[in-house]
């Protein structure tokens, strides 16, 4: 899911990753997956201070961050009662229809990872880093 709908253009997107050599030469079966990893390591470098989680990181972070960045630079916040999350800026018009639903992390971070954290403290989670 690419997009140029990023509302924090100094946190590296999908798009910037879709640039990148090696995943344009990955096969084209696993380039997405292959152009997630690159944004998370994009993100770790440009941003040492932020933890960010790979969409293959399933194991909830302890302690969860309230808010997260996904793949395309949009704003998911956690629900502390139930522990899911939701995307307060979806429309209709502009998001897949299940950026509208109601996720829990393993299903926010395998379909729309990598996820990072917006605060600059490595304390928060339990990810790599």
């Amino acid at each position: 899911m690419s997009s140029k709908r990023s509302k924090n253009p100094a946190l590296p997107v999908l798009d910037d990753a879709f640039r990148l050599a090696s995943v344009k030469d990955a096969e084209e079966s696993t380039r997405d997956l292959a152009a997630r990893l690159a944004t998370a390591e994009l993100r770790r470098v440009s941003h040492p201070g932020r933890v960010t989680w790979e969409p293959t990181d399933q194991a909830v972070p302890v302690p969860v961050p309230p808010t997260v960045v996904d793949g395309d630079g949009d704003l998911w916040l956690r629900d502390r009662g139930t522990g899911t999350w939701t995307m307060p800026e979806f429309n209709p018009k502009e998001f897949p229809a299940r950026c509208g639903e109601v996720l829990t992390w393993n299903q926010l971070a395998r379909e729309f990872g990598p996820l990072t954290g917006l605060a600059d403290d490595r304390r928060i989670g339990g990810g790599r880093r």
